[in-house]
């Protein structure tokens, strides 16, 4: 019988070591941290960065890691991937991109379709807080006075070098490597007429809350990764399934999102460009789409690992909410 496929065959993160964040080499289900390899491959005296640091040389040691023979071994100081906690790879981003209408599917708000590319000139993109980011196993808390509580699993390309007025086809050249992102999303009752009608979204408070963008464990480089634009995803949610899907459906490929970011702004090693989620599966006869308390959601994406997070809840009231909140159903 042939071995399981890894989770990751190659990745770096960061994990926590001794109560501090520190860089993490993946190697096939397990975990070192880049100081204990430094410290065995490398001169005495070298140094290992943690990943703010490391970013900004990702070509180098990325190529330094690769060329070493890394086989994992307990006396070497290599340890399960599952027994070691894990933070968002690049815990402090210049920059997070999120992308919407960025497949082609139906609207999962409206049951309209999205807009089609051709009457679209930009991609939509809108920009998140690191205060956001979250990491594998992490409780995401769904905030009090939320009537509808969504989870997006987005592929995420990471930059890897400085990029300002990047072509598209040579926009690979810039990108480190990807992720599993996910992108949960709040909908309040109380405030939802407000919003209807208007060509508004209040991104900051969807989308922005402690803990509500979680990443997978480590990125996975872009020659390893596989085709973005065709990668397998699934998502579970208690162990039903919700996705089951490829990204082939996708719109603006991350080559054009770079070009478009890029022709803005310059775009910084550890930047994160969320590509959008697939479509989901329909939901069963009478079931009501929204996560609740104390349900485990599990996003898998082929050659880039698995992201799982806990929904908690959050007691504390909104500001301006009002103390009986009339229940909506626009979404």
């Amino acid at each position: 019988m042939a071995d399981a496929k890894p989770e990751i065959a190659f990745g770096i993160g960061t994990m926590v070591d001794n109560g501090r964040p520190a860089t993490a080499v993946v190697v096939n289900d397990h975990v070192s941290s880049l100081a204990n390899i430094v410290a065995r491959h490398s001169t005495p005296g070298a140094v290992a960065p943690i990943m703010r640091d490391f970013m900004p040389n990702w070509d180098r040691w990325h190529d330094w890691l690769r060329g070493r023979d890394l086989k994992p071994a307990p006396d070497d100081g290599w340890q399960p991937i599952d027994s070691v906690k894990f933070i968002a790879p690049v815990p402090e981003p210049w920059n997070i991109f999120q992308t919407y209408h960025n497949f082609e599917r139906p609207s999962r708000i409206s049951g309209k379709a999205d807009p089609p590319r051709h009457e679209r000139v930009f991609p939509d993109m809108f920009m998140g807080s690191r205060s956001a980011l979250g990491g594998y196993g992490d409780k995401v808390y769904r905030e009090h006075g939320v009537f509808q509580f969504d989870f997006e699993l987005e592929v995420t390309a990471i930059i890897g070098r400085p990029a300002f007025r990047v072509k598209a086809e040579r926009a690979e050249e810039y990108i480190a490597g990807y992720v599993i992102a996910n992108d949960y999303t709040t909908h309040f009752s109380w405030w939802s007429p407000w919003r209807e009608g208007r060509r508004i979204n209040d991104s900051i408070r969807m989308k922005n809350f402690p803990g509500y963008t979680p990443v997978s464990r480590a990125i996975v480089p872009r020659d390893l990764a596989g085709n973005p634009h065709d990668l397998w995803v699934k998502a579970t949610i208690d162990g039903v399934l919700r996705q089951d899907t490829r990204t082939n459906a996708i719109l603006w490929k991350f080559g054009e999102l770079v070009e478009y970011l890029s022709h803005v702004m310059e775009l910084k090693p550890g930047d994160m460009i969320m590509g959008g989620s697939p479509e989901e599966l329909p939901l069963p006869p009478g079931a009501k789409k929204g996560l609740h308390t104390g349900q485990v959601v599990i996003c898998e994406v082929e050659n880039l690992g698995r992201l799982a997070n806990t929904i908690a809840d959050q007691t504390e009231r909104q500001p301006k909410e009002p103390e009986n909140p009339v229940p909506t159903h626009g979404h």
